[in-house]
């Protein structure tokens, strides 16, 4: 595993490689969670903060055989951003030897953050790097990618990377790293006053704990990664008595591997009445006729 941390609770799997090999993108199982010619798996961290914090990418064994640091990071891509990236889309990066022609190539790292040369030795689990936003990237991660004497690997499957889907499964991953299909994930949620944005979401998770009786607005948002067609989304705010101020239900019509969604009003001349208030979001998806919900709230206090 490239991180230390916890999956599914402090960093998420969000694309894995196209196995379809065509225009189709479809993923080892035949699922969404890719995209054309993706050759890469995705391992996300929940917002900027994660990366002041210092998420560390860590090594399997092996020798450096390449390590790029300096890579601006951009924190909104914009048509001038791109042109700044330029060839540079694996941002700051490194690259790992192992034994029997493999290698493994880590990009997106923090600038600045990888203690690694051209040449060290590394031991499984020693630090690279952080996890950053170098590159062409749209939320802070790190890709890695698997290659056996050149060819790209499928670490889910062992297979090359275009094999097709829904064959014997061969993982790279060790059996007690908990590695599994990528699930789709209700992992953050918080309460503004106003409509948040992307980059706002992205670049903090964060919830106030408390809110003024006189706050312009009362807004619920939800991050998701892993949004499939027909997925169904229910947002409540419920207030101290327990009833709900806000109700909104979306039915997703395309695949996302991130989306943000809220819902909320605007302040009545009386004010938000005072007390425990809380944000419900259910997330339901449809499979061989059963529903499986991912829950998250979050509470507020109005002062």
């Amino acid at each position: 595993m490239p991180l230390k941390c916890a999956l599914d609770r402090d960093f998420w799997i969000i694309n894995v490689p196209d196995a379809a090999g065509d225009a189709k993108a479809l993923d080892h199982r035949c699922g969404f969670r890719t995209y054309n010619g993706y050759k890469r798996t995705d391992f996300a961290v929940r917002d900027f903060r994660a990366i002041d914090e210092g998420a560390n990418v860590v090594a399997a064994p092996g020798l450096v055989t390449a390590a790029r640091d300096g890579a601006d990071e951009f924190f909104k891509l914009t048509a001038g951003t791109r042109k700044l990236i330029g060839a540079k889309a694996c941002g700051s990066a490194v690259i790992i030897q192992h034994s029997g022609g493999w290698e493994s190539q880590y990009c997106h790292l923090r600038k600045g953050s990888i203690v690694v040369k051209l040449g060290d030795r590394v031991k499984r689990g020693d630090r690279l790097g952080n996890i950053g936003m170098s590159g062409l990237t749209e939320f802070p991660h790190v890709h890695v990618e698997f290659r056996d004497d050149g060819k790209t690997v499928d670490p889910f499957t062992g297979d090359a990377v275009g094999a097709g889907c829904n064959r014997p499964l061969r993982p790279l991953w060790r059996r007690d790293a908990g590695v599994k299909y990528p699930g789709f994930t209700l992992y953050a949620a918080g309460f503004s006053d106003h409509s948040p944005s992307a980059e706002r979401v992205r670049s903090t998770a964060r919830s106030p704990v408390s809110m003024p009786r006189d706050a312009a607005g009362l807004v619920l948002w939800v991050a998701m990664f892993g949004i499939q067609r027909g997925d169904v989304l229910k947002l409540r705010i419920l207030d101290p008595a327990g009833t709900a101020i806000a109700v909104r239900d979306i039915r997703f019509d395309r695949v996302q591997a991130w989306r943000m969604v809220s819902t909320g009003r605007k302040v009545a001349a009386a004010g938000w009445a005072p007390g425990k208030w809380k944000g419900e979001a259910n997330l339901e998806r449809f499979v061989s006729g059963r529903t499986i919900t991912r829950r998250i709230s979050v509470p507020l206090t109005v002062k």
